[in-house]
């Protein structure tokens, strides 16, 4: 393969994976470029050291998904296609403004470029949409952790500093079966370690606030800015928005853009809601584990279920507001 070539393919967390020639034509597909430019960690990326994107996330999916199964291509390339419907800056602002992401990928895999590359190579497109719409290997089935995930975990506590063994040096000890990752007691707790240690980062208050006070943002400039397309706003990137932002007729807008990218420290989490700020929550955790043997590992380890309780205590219902310290 030519080094360009090579180099799109390459990250430093899992062995090297050679593409076959559908995958090389999709990864350099509009789609698939575009994720370079949406941060996986969402506005957290604004004020803190993680800042992959979600191409890096795309491209250790597929790795992971080529390396357990390497000769089922139409999960390796619904591995490729899993997240082209991102929104600029990933999660954070798509329940506040009403996207879903996964319709959006529906429909970017049927629009011409990414189905025609599909059908050249004898794959129908909505066999890929089938394969990403029910419970898979990519996902996990029901309360067994999947590979997509899986990457999510080993990336962000890789860039967060967190992580003590790089994963190409675990992989001998994970298996992925039909219901999804696999792995003996040990390694299975370590899973479960970066696990914990992702949520406190990603679902950290000050990281929570970061993204609710870029939805605002947005909302703020959608409220006074009557051109807005909300399907041409679905397909911009991260710079995109903040060049919006940073040039909103509304005020407001600009402020809390400008107090993202330069003076987050002026953001404050309120233990109690005074109602002078923008209220801020997060109840929902991912609870899939490991298989141990086949078995859950929470339904085999003390120490598991010790763990799984922990994240369950990161809910909070809280307030953020901005200080003019």
């Amino acid at each position: 393969m030519k080094q360009n070539e090579a180099g799109q393919f390459s990250e430093p967390l899992y062995p090297y994976i050679t593409p076959n020639n559908l995958e090389k034509q999709l990864i350099q597909s509009k789609p698939l470029r575009r994720l370079k430019h949406l941060a996986h960690f969402g506005a957290g990326s604004l004020v803190s050291s993680v800042v992959h994107s979600r191409f890096e996330h795309t491209v250790g999916v597929w790795k992971l998904t080529s390396f357990f199964f390497p000769e089922d291509i139409e999960l390796r390339v619904a591995a490729l296609l899993h997240d082209i419907g991102h929104l600029p800056f990933s999660h954070a602002v798509e329940n506040t403004l009403k996207f879903n992401h996964h319709q959006l990928t529906e429909q970017y895999i049927l629009e011409d470029e990414v189905s025609s590359i599909l059908q050249q190579f004898n794959i129908n497109p909505y066999k890929i949409i089938g394969i990403l719409n029910e419970p898979s290997v990519i996902t996990g089935k029901k309360d067994i952790l999947g590979i997509d995930h899986l990457d999510s975990f080993f990336r962000d506590t890789y860039m967060a500093g967190n992580i003590e063994i790089l994963p190409k040096h675990l992989l001998h000890k994970i298996r992925c079966t039909s219901k999804g990752i696999d792995t003996d007691i040990e390694t299975g707790h370590y899973l479960l370690k970066l696990i914990l240690s992702d949520h406190k980062l990603f679902l950290s208050p000050q990281m929570v606030a970061v993204d609710r006070l870029l939805a605002e943002s947005i909302i703020l400039h959608w409220s006074v800015d009557d051109k807005i397309n909300k399907n041409e706003f679905a397909r911009l990137t991260d710079l995109d928005v903040v060049s919006m932002l940073k040039t909103s007729p509304s005020c407001k807008a600009k402020e809390l853009i400008n107090i993202l990218l330069f003076e987050s420290d002026k953001i404050k989490i309120n233990n109690i809601k005074t109602g002078e700020g923008y209220p801020i929550s997060i109840r929902k955790v991912y609870s899939k584990v490991p298989l141990c043997e086949g078995e859950p590992l929470t339904e085999c380890s003390n120490e598991a279920r010790g763990i799984m309780h922990n994240l369950d205590d990161l809910s909070f219902d809280l307030e953020v507001v901005i200080t003019s310290e």
